[in-house]
């Protein structure tokens, strides 16, 4: 998810072409990252540190952190918590991005910080973008007054990372008080707590959740489509449902509707897209009965 976040930003700022960052994402499961670059990007070693440190690597038959541990420039604690980081999404697409020539670890630091800027971004939050957790990240794209769809949107995201798309992630969302929808799947969740939830197709993308999802190659969305991601909704609303019940608040799920398209209304209506499969599928969620 990190890895889509920044690098499409690489991708439009002009750090790198689309070629190049489909590129990185396809290497970058191969690559472990180097202690050195994890102890630089955690400010534990400075850049000329960890070069002087590879240097010795090249002479000496010892590993990276042993040498820390004897220049004093770490403690072995500090190694073993850098070792443990080594699965890091983050560390290992900027380590990815390093070795591709794509980019160096100073000028990735400056790309960094403007993306911070850019965005608005404190360096706590920059933090949660980095640690690839979603629970920490969908906070991040949620539009002010949205707070109570976090829980909800959390479910969705993780659903569709785990059964659609390991690599999906959030955009910006909207709130608004109408929205049009193109053939919509939604689901009505009525019971102790009311709830509208589902998915709006962009230019065919509902195609990428069902062709996943179906294991079928649909390039229309059709009403067989639909279905299947009525069946996909369905699932997340039913997680959603369950964490509701371990609140003690009970809900019951409804069939999912299918429309062509929609135009409603009714208030803080939650439009937040999702990058999925090289797409944009639109999430749509409301708890306001007065929907339209």
């Amino acid at each position: 998810m990190v890895s889509q976040i920044l690098g499409n930003y690489m991708v439009e700022e002009g750090y790198m072409t689309r070629e190049q960052f489909a590129k990185v994402l396809e290497e970058q499961t191969k690559i472990r990252v180097k202690l050195g670059l994890i102890a630089v990007s955690e400010g534990m070693l400075t850049l000329d540190q960890a070069d002087a440190i590879n240097r010795m690597q090249q002479v000496l038959d010892k590993r990276f952190g042993d040498i820390a541990v004897e220049k004093g420039y770490l403690t072995e604690n500090q190694v073993s918590s850098l070792l443990k980081m080594q699965g890091n999404e983050y560390l290992t697409f900027a380590q990815t991005l390093v070795d591709s020539g794509i980019i160096t670890m100073d000028k990735l630091g400056a790309v960094l910080k403007n993306f911070q800027v850019e965005n608005g971004y404190t360096n706590t939050e920059m933090e949660a973008i980095k640690s690839g957790e979603v629970e920490k990240i969908v906070p991040l794209f949620l539009p002010q007054g949205a707070e109570e769809y976090e829980a909800v949107v959390t479910v969705a995201l993780k659903t569709v990372i785990r059964c659609i798309d390991s690599q999906a992630y959030p955009m910006n969302g909207v709130l608004a008080d109408s929205v049009s929808l193109k053939r919509p799947v939604l689901q009505e969740l009525g019971g102790e707590q009311y709830w509208k939830i589902g998915f709006s197709d962009v230019d065919e993308s509902l195609c990428s959740i069902a062709s996943v999802f179906a294991r079928e190659n649909f390039s229309v969305v059709d009403e067989d489509a639909q279905d299947a991601v009525g069946e996909f909704v369905n699932c997340i609303n039913g997680l959603f449902a369950t964490s509701l019940s371990a609140q003690g608040i009970s809900v019951e799920l409804l069939p999912p509707e299918l429309g062509k398209s929609a135009e409603v209304s009714g208030k803080k209506i939650l439009m937040i897209p999702f990058g999925i499969c090289g797409t944009t599928v639109h999430f749509v969620v409301t708890d306001q009965k007065e929907w339209r």
